[in-house]
C-alpha cells in the first residue's frame, strides 16, 4: 500500500525530472534550439508537454497536501512514537 508520504516523494521526483527535461529542452545554447527547422519545432512542442506535466503534477500534489495548520487536538502518535496530524495524515 502506498502511503501519502511515499506518494509525495514520487510526485517530487517526477516534478524534478520533468523540470530538468523542460529546462534542458528550452536551453538556447543547445544545438536543437538554433534555427527554425522541424527539429527545433519538435523540441518546442516536447518542452511544452513537460511544462504541462509539471503544472499537472503540482496540481495533484496540492490536492494531496491540504492547507492544514495541524491543530493540537488533531495530533496523535503512531505506534512507532512518531507524531502525526489526524486531520491531514502528515508526519509532524
Amino acid at each position: 500500500m502506498m502511503t501519502l508520504k511515499k506518494a509525495l516523494k514520487l510526485l517530487d521526483f517526477l516534478i524534478e525530472y520533468e523540470t530538468r527535461m523542460y529546462n534542458g529542452m528550452i536551453d538556447p545554447t543547445k544545438s536543437w534550439n538554433i534555427g527554425d527547422d522541424s527539429f527545433s519545432k519538435l523540441t518546442k512542442t516536447l518542452s511544452n508537454c513537460h511544462k504541462d506535466n509539471i503544472r499537472i503534477l503540482n496540481m495533484i500534489k496540492k490536492e494531496l497536501v491540504p492547507n492544514c495548520k495541524h491543530p493540537k487536538k488533531m495530533r496523535d502518535k503512531a505506534p512507532d512514537g512518531k507524531e502525526y496530524c489526524m486531520n491531514c495524515n502528515s508526519d509532524l
